[in-house]
């Protein structure tokens, strides 16, 4: 009696049982990478409201109460000695207040925060009438009147107080509520990562069993078989086989590297974003402070009688705080730049425009300019101070760069630069000491200067600009006869980049 046995056959093969398996990990793989894209648009979507709208108002609310208080405060002490210097400086904190309560209308998206300015603003009006006739009554030596009065307003103050604090409280709320909502995120996010990761798991093992059941021990005996004729290599398809599994390995490895390097990049960029956001929010948060100390101290130097060392070290204030206010505002434009508002304009009128901005600057600087142009540039789509600030940049370096004065030549020309078509060229050179040859390559790069007290933002800001545009700034020339840089815009009649 003979013994037949069918061999027992797979349902599936094993290439169908890698592809699903990999199918398995890759979709496991794109729904974490979903769930994590989804997270960090959300957050990021949910942060931007936050500093946009809710942290902005807190600010303006903790403004209102401060120029509040100072307005206050100043009127006491104008009725104490009756000093006109109070009146000014009282003035000023009204403008101040005013002004913050049109910056909080703009950015206020709540109905009940518009009803609670609409009542500061109600009531703000007629404390600074009564404020007003306060003021009055003691400048006409009615101070028994003028306290009366000066009494009764009190309340109306403290009505203004009380809303500014009321409208802080709302957006406070509000910055609490999407914290609750941020937390809620990221429990759903633990959950789902929670059950991915035993999915995976269970995929991997299944198919590194596969692989090394199926795949890595024949590819072992084969190089045990190999060893064993070493003298003889294997040739025909085992030898081919050979070679093809020592180049596969040879290009998973280069591929880990490369995966490796990768993660390393996004998680620096992440990094570098994160901190570059948090630095734009130090900065705006800096620049409301220095503002106020620039005020203070102009106000200071009206008021007293220096000596000239005094004046020099004010001076000195003085200018170190502009220095400072220039690199926070650079780098708040760099950080978040403006959308750009195109207009129809020749190029020919923002340069003159320009000059005209900068005549002064350049009359102290001992600076001449000469323009080469033979008829006015055609039209280009661009936003016009945006290009002027561009154009600004260029100058303002020339002019540094030439410490005792010296000459700046703007030639401008119609051109066609491939792949842009048709352009107008403006070229804006000077006679300075040029650029030195180890900086050239960098000059476009964020924060670098070859000035000590430069923020290496202006040709960064510049560059950009132009790329904005549809064209593009480029450096022509440098050396011991002067830099020379080269600004394209493309016609209007070329440009479709701003056309919808």
């Amino acid at each position: 009696m003979t013994d037949k046995r069918t061999p027992r056959r797979n349902l599936l093969s094993l290439r169908a049982k890698l592809l699903l398996l990999l199918a398995g990990l890759v979709l496991s793989t794109l729904l974490g990478a979903g769930m994590t894209l989804w997270y960090v648009q959300s957050t990021q979507s949910l942060y931007e409201r936050m500093e946009q709208y809710d942290i902005e108002a807190l600010l303006t609310a903790q403004g209102l109460e401060k120029e509040l208080m100072a307005q206050q405060g100043l009127t006491t002490y104008y009725s104490l000695d009756l000093n006109e210097d109070w009146l000014a400086r009282l003035h000023g904190h009204h403008e101040q207040f005013e002004a913050l309560l049109n910056r909080a209308r703009q950015s206020n998206y709540l109905d009940q925060g518009r009803d609670i300015l609409n009542r500061v603003e109600s009531g703000y009006l007629k404390y600074a009438h009564f404020r007003d006739q306060v003021i009055a009554l003691y400048s006409e030596g009615k101070p028994r009147q003028a306290t009366q009065l000066h009494i009764q307003i009190r309340s109306q103050f403290q009505a203004i107080y009380d809303l500014c604090e009321q409208y802080k409280r709302l957006h406070q709320e509000r910055i609490f509520m999407d914290a609750n909502f941020y937390k809620d995120q990221a429990q759903l996010l633990t959950v789902l990562s929670l059950t991915a990761m035993p999915l995976s798991v269970l995929l991997a093992i299944s198919l590194g069993f596969i692989l090394v059941r199926r795949i890595l021990d024949p590819i072992r005996r084969l190089a045990k078989l190999e060893e064993r004729t070493a003298q003889t290599p294997l040739t025909g398809e085992m030898g081919a086989l050979t070679e093809r599994v020592q180049s596969l390995l040879d290009d998973v490895e280069y591929a880990h590297e490369m995966l490796q390097h990768s993660r390393d990049q996004v998680v620096q960029s992440e990094k570098m974003a994160t901190v570059g956001k948090l630095a734009a929010g130090v900065a705006h948060s800096i620049r409301n402070p220095l503002t106020s100390v620039k005020m203070r101290l102009f106000s200071l130097e009206r008021s007293l009688d220096l000596d000239p060392i005094q004046k020099e070290d004010f001076d000195v204030i003085s200018e170190e705080i502009r220095h400072l206010d220039t690199i926070i505002r650079n780098f708040l434009e760099f950080s978040r730049p403006p959308k750009l508002k195109p207009q129809v304009v020749s190029p020919s009128d923002l340069v003159d425009a320009t000059l005209s901005l900068l005549s002064h600057r350049l009359e102290s600087s001992g600076v001449q300019v000469t323009i080469c142009r033979e008829s006015p540039l055609p039209m280009v789509n661009a936003d016009p101070e945006q290009f002027k600030e561009a154009l600004m940049n260029l100058i303002l370096n020339a002019c540094e760069s030439m410490v005792d004065g010296g000459r700046i030549s703007i030639t401008e020309d119609v051109g066609s630069i491939d792949p842009h078509g048709k352009m107008a060229i403006i070229t804006v050179g000077d006679n300075g000491p040029g650029i030195p040859p180890a900086f050239r390559d960098d000059i476009f790069k964020p924060f670098h200067s070859t000035k000590e007290e430069g923020t290496g933002l202006g040709l960064s800001i510049a560059n950009r600009i132009m790329a904005e545009h549809g064209g593009w700034l480029h450096l022509k020339s440098s050396g011991p006869q002067g830099t020379a840089f080269v600004l394209a815009l493309p016609l209007k009649e070329a440009s479709t980049w701003l056309r919808s």
